[in-house]
């Protein structure tokens, strides 16, 4: 997978001091864990008149999106659904796209309005061809040899992309070129605040919310 197959849009231009300090709120202290070469990444685009906003995680890029893969679809306690529905809030409507087409699987999840309103996800990279929807999951019947899943998924994308990026956005070369428009560079972030030292401080165990998202960050990231 490579970053031509996977983004995070949003409509209009949003400015990056307010992508950064959405994610400096991403729960259980994910931001952290993103920094050199897992830093996010921002830029502006604009696609047949239509201003955008790409966001780039390598942690999604490699990793994967579980908005796509999961079955059922996660919870705000996840990074990728805490930033689309960030996004989606700043900007009104916000779209992961996802096309893989060296192994058949791609589609979108939408948000508006901080709320996941559409998923559409077709994979066709296990044993038996499968779509996810806000519904779940369900497998996909009397596929033409012919065209297996490529209409499907093409048309999943264009779907999902129409209320961000207006249409023609339907395979992973459209992906790729809206991508490399936005001339995504990682956000700089300002060094924390120096701190008089505390007398005696007090240790405190992890977070157990802190502690399950750095091992699913991880875990995503060697498996990629």
């Amino acid at each position: 997978m490579s970053d031509r197959n996977t983004g995070l849009f949003a409509k209009g231009h949003v400015p990056v001091e307010a992508v950064a300090e959405l994610l400096a709120r991403a729960p259980g202290g994910a931001a952290d864990q993103l920094v050199g070469d897992e830093a996010p990444r921002v830029g502006h685009g604009d696609h047949n008149g239509q201003p955008f906003t790409h966001v780039a995680l390598r942690l999604f890029e490699v990793g994967g999106l579980l908005l796509m893969d999961q079955a059922a679809a996660p919870d705000s306690r996840e990074l990728e659904v805490h930033l689309g529905a960030g996004l989606s809030r700043l900007a009104t409507h916000a779209v992961y796209l996802f096309y893989d087409e060296e192994r058949g699987a791609g589609g979108h999840a939408r948000f508006q309005d901080g709320r996941l309103v559409s998923r559409v996800a077709f994979d066709g990279r296990g044993f038996t061809e499968v779509v996810r929807d806000l519904d779940g999951e369900r497998v996909v019947d009397d596929l033409d040899p012919s065209d297996w899943l490529w209409p499907l998924i093409g048309e999943a994308v264009e779907d999902g992309a129409r209320p961000v990026l207006g249409p023609g956005i339907r395979t992973d070369d459209d992906l790729e070129a809206v991508i490399r428009a936005a001339g995504s560079e990682p956000i700089v972030q300002a060094p924390p605040p120096v701190t008089q030292p505390q007398a005696s401080p007090q240790m405190r165990p992890q977070d157990p919310v802190s502690q399950r998202v750095v091992r699913g960050l991880l875990r995503r990231l060697k498996g990629g």
